[in-house]
């Protein structure tokens, strides 16, 4: 059983402790008594028991490729299960939060320094290619014939092609024809193609190459 030595005089209807007393008490009454200021634990001889040990650590050093040390903001250690393998014992991992240095115009980053000009440019880039991806498949017939009225003849084939690979749906496949004749209407270059087609047609009376006739 634990023994407490008494700080504080302390009496009750059958007992009477000195502060200096050596008392074996259970463990209940050795939790509620071993406070720090009425007794503590000690051994037999009256010695106090060490403290429970408490795990502390100093906040790691954390040095960059180039020797520079970086500044941490946060760290601790987190209890982890052991290796495969690993014989007994408990095991921790570091994790460790670090401000990574802006790079001035004159550091020698990867790739040099960077433009901002050239960020907007490639952001600009990336949302043109997003808007470009349109997916027939997240929208509804309507949506996407109202769509197909305000792209190009390219843009079109695309989708028309992905409806038809996806939900292929009939309202939309219907409207195929009439859908890649307006997207060429709109195309300069297509309508001007199709005006010179039909006026070859209008020309050779129906386009064909008209049968040679000879008279022998």
């Amino acid at each position: 059983m634990p023994h407490i030595r008494v700080l504080e005089a302390v009496a009750g209807a059958d007992f009477s402790w000195a502060p200096g007393d050596i008392v074996e008490v259970s463990e209940e009454a050795a939790a509620v008594w071993a406070d720090g200021h009425r007794a503590v634990l000690a051994d037999e001889d009256g010695a106090c028991a060490p403290a429970p040990s408490e795990r502390r650590h100093l906040v790691p050093l954390v040095v960059g490729e180039d020797g520079q040390v970086l500044e941490v903001v946060d760290a601790g250690v987190l209890d982890v299960e052991p290796p495969e393998g690993a014989a007994g014992g408990s095991w921790v991992r570091w994790s460790v939060t670090v401000r990574v240095p802006r790079l001035s115009a004159d550091d020698d980053g990867p790739g040099g320094a960077v433009d901002p000009a050239d960020v907007e440019n490639e952001e600009r880039e990336q949302d043109d290619v997003g808007a470009a991806l349109f997916d027939p498949d997240q929208h509804s017939n309507r949506e996407v014939l109202a769509y197909l009225e305000t792209v190009d003849e390219e843009e079109v084939l695309r989708v028309l092609d992905a409806e038809a690979t996806g939900q292929n749906r009939a309202g939309i496949a219907k409207m195929r024809d009439q859908v890649l004749e307006a997207a060429r209407r709109r195309n300069p270059a297509g309508a001007q193609a199709s005006a010179e087609k039909a006026a070859d047609l209008s020309r050779g009376g129906g386009g064909e190459p008209t049968p040679e006739t000879r008279s022998w």
